[in-house]
């Protein structure tokens, strides 16, 4: 089944929208002698060709499938396109990626051996998911477990220890088709942003788990642009385009509503939600514009309002 660091059954889905093709390019490249298929799902994007695609060096050894959008469909939508092909071609794992994400060597092969142990051991396992390594700093993330008001950070013991999370972010995730089948697919109508963490809670509310795997690394860009700024202490923070703070802030309240949803992730995320308001005010450039897509997403979580929201 395992041949040195390729998975015959595993294939990929990379969702991309207006990307770096620069960027992009390499992030196929890193996974092309991982995985059996590659699926690229372009939303739509009006500032690429895709004319090299099918001169990738490497790709004599995998298949590769270019599946354009008439319009943008959104990251919940393009990842289930993505995953019915791979179904239907076979697979029996899902590796999802962003079109800024690089996975690491070995990092599919890892996942998948790891799959193997926890299902040897009676883990009914929905997904796995690498560490990332920040673009920038080349710091390396910690796993995900949710206290009460607030999220916990989790360490690695060692480079081969498996963290029990709560949650990971879909990048790098690597599903089981069985899990996708009894839990069911992508929320496309939150769009955007938190689609991974809904996902992953429907999971464990039927008794599936979420692991994250150390030592197994992609390289992850976080948010379009970096700045250092002052907010209490010094500190370098991710900045999104407007826009993508309306996704957040209405998906959240949107979650709110929904029963398998644990009550401490609620508060958690009221408590990550309000920092960010105070942060907002206080540091950033764009401070209006963001306070404003902040609360036009409050307003429509609250009016149950779901989908693209035209006109951002």
């Amino acid at each position: 089944m395992l041949n040195n660091n390729y998975c015959h059954d595993v294939s990929a889905v990379l969702v991309a929208y207006n990307p770096n093709m620069e960027v992009l390019r390499a992030a196929i490249q890193a996974v092309l002698g991982q995985v059996s298929d590659v699926f690229i799902v372009d939303n739509a994007s009006s500032n690429c060709s895709f004319d090299w695609f099918d001169k990738l060096e490497g790709a004599a050894n995998v298949k590769l499938h270019l599946l354009q959008q008439e319009e943008n469909v959104g990251i919940g939508a393009g990842h289930n396109i993505g995953i019915r092909r791979a179904i239907d071609q076979g697979s029996k794992f899902v590796l999802l990626l962003d079109q800024d994400s690089q996975v690491g060597l070995n990092m599919v092969v890892k996942l998948r051996s790891a799959y193997d142990v926890l299902n040897e051991k009676g883990f009914q396992v929905a997904a796995l998911g690498p560490q990332y390594r920040d673009a920038d700093n080349g710091i390396l993330s910690r796993f995900v477990k949710v206290g009460m008001f607030r999220f916990i950070q989790c360490g690695c013991e060692n480079n081969a220890s498996l963290v029990n999370a709560d949650f990971i972010v879909s990048s790098g995730s690597l599903l089981p088709v069985a899990a996708l089948e009894a839990i069911g697919l992508m929320d496309e109508s939150l769009f955007i942003d938190h689609v991974d963490t809904e996902w992953c809670f429907r999971a464990k509310s039927q008794g599936l788990q979420i692991f994250g795997l150390c030592g197994a690394v992609m390289t992850h860009a976080l948010g379009e642009q970096r700045k250092e700024v002052w907010f209490l202490r010094k500190r370098t923070v991710p900045f999104h385009k407007p826009f993508r703070y309306y996704y957040m802030f209405r998906n959240s309240v949107l979650l709110y509503h929904r029963k398998y949803m644990p009550l401490s992730w609620k508060f958690a995320d009221i408590a990550r939600c309000l920092k960010m308001v105070v942060f907002f005010s206080w540091a950033a450039e764009n401070r209006l514009i963001c306070l404003k897509m902040m609360s036009l997403g409050v307003i429509d979580g609250l009016r149950g309002i779901n989908g693209k929201r035209n006109g951002l």
